[in-house]
């Protein structure tokens, strides 16, 4: 059985056998005011990975959406998101459509792959159809990584992402984002905001 990490305070055990005892499905009280994310094992090897983002979710989910939240101006739906871990390419899905989350990463690209798919989710309705999004969320993603982690977490991310090859070009994407500057980014973003309410 998994167990939360080792020299964690009473709070934080308890919190982990929640985990374990509900399996991850909490509702946006329960969870502290962010949306409820059902996590569910494709198949029983992908047990532990699950339990793995479940804990990054309940003891962190409502900071990613705050910081989410705070950068961006928009409301994080509340729920419930279903979320599929696998060993596959990890989507954000949409609406009733479940997301889909890769088990093999690491816990820090666990981390920072909930932050890139929530803002696909976030921003879904307010993308045509036809626009790539990737440079859309990049005028965020970097900025809430640094927020919530630090820069080198977010730089790392960055690399991760833009070593990625064949279904997308994320190191273009991200070399351009970065290219902005923090205020650069952000502008850019209240830009993308306007223009998207003029619609």
């Amino acid at each position: 059985m998994s167990s939360a990490p080792s020299g964690a305070p009473a709070a934080v055990r308890v919190a982990w056998l929640l985990v374990l005892f509900y399996g991850g499905a909490f509702t946006r009280a329960d969870a502290g005011g962010h949306p409820q994310i059902d996590f569910e094992p494709q198949s029983a090897k992908f047990a532990a990975a699950t339990s793995e983002y479940r804990w990054i979710w309940l003891t962190e989910g409502a900071r990613i959406s705050a910081a989410l939240e705070q950068a961006t101006g928009l409301r994080m739906e509340p729920g419930p998101i279903r979320a599929i871990v696998y060993e596959g390419i990890s989507n954000s899905g949409y609406r009733d459509r479940p997301m889909r989350m890769r088990a093999s990463y690491p816990p820090d690209t666990k981390r920072a792959t909930l932050v890139h798919e929530l803002a696909h989710r976030l921003i879904s309705d307010l993308v045509p159809q036809h626009v790539e999004e990737h440079p859309i969320i990049f005028l965020f993603v970097y900025d809430v990584w640094v927020q919530l982690w630090g820069q080198a977490f977010a730089d790392a991310q960055v690399v991760v992402e833009s070593e990625r090859r064949g279904n997308y070009d994320y190191e273009t994407a991200w070399r351009e984002a970065l290219a902005l500057g923090t205020e650069g980014r952000a502008a850019r973003w209240k830009e993308f905001l306007a223009d998207s309410r003029d619609r």
